[in-house]
């Protein structure tokens, strides 16, 4: 009877949870939808640094705003995919004003990773950054901890060591099936 019991339990698992294509349990069909969104987010960089680590800069406060083409593959655990292109902008006191146009991805279910890179510029300077990023996230939506990497190694904007953040989709647009 000892035996049974995990055997038992395996089989009612796989029927209850499955993510068959025809599963009758379940609400949620198995299918790719297309959906191009409008992504909002806010991030919060503390201790940015220079490139001589000679200062430390003010708390940065940066509002995301980008266009994303959302992949969602459905089923009980769904996933997706987004490709996005949009711009940070960059709120610090003793910087004043940054801009970041930037093109990135990510990949949701559940977890997230991501990259990004982004070209900060105070209008006179542009500096090209590569964000790697993990966190939580689905459907879009992210909550994410990231680092900035520089790519050049002459710089003088401050770096944000360590940048938190939530994005989340404020308008889908029409969804197409794949």
């Amino acid at each position: 009877m000892a035996r049974l019991l995990p055997v038992l339990f395996l089989f009612l698992s796989g029927c209850l949870f499955s993510q068959l294509k025809f599963d009758t349990l379940s609400h949620r069909k198995f299918k790719t939808t297309v959906t191009p969104a409008i992504l909002v987010g806010y991030h919060y960089a503390g201790d940015a640094k220079d490139n001589t680590e000679t200062f430390r800069a003010s708390q940065m406060h940066i509002i995301e705003v980008v266009f994303a083409k959302i992949i969602s593959y459905g089923g009980n655990h769904g996933a997706a995919k987004v490709y996005y292109a949009g711009s940070d902008f960059i709120i610090n006191n003793r910087y004043g004003f940054f801009m970041a146009p930037k093109v990135g991805v990510s990949s949701n279910a559940g977890m997230s990773l991501g990259a990004e890179v982004q070209f900060q510029t105070n209008f006179e300077k542009v500096i090209p950054r590569i964000m790697p990023y993990f966190g939580f996230g689905g459907g879009g939506g992210k909550l994410t901890v990231g680092y900035n990497f520089r790519l050049l190694k002459v710089e003088n904007f401050p770096i944000n060591t360590l940048q938190i953040g939530i994005t989340w989709p404020i308008k889908r647009f029409k969804e197409k099936s794949i």
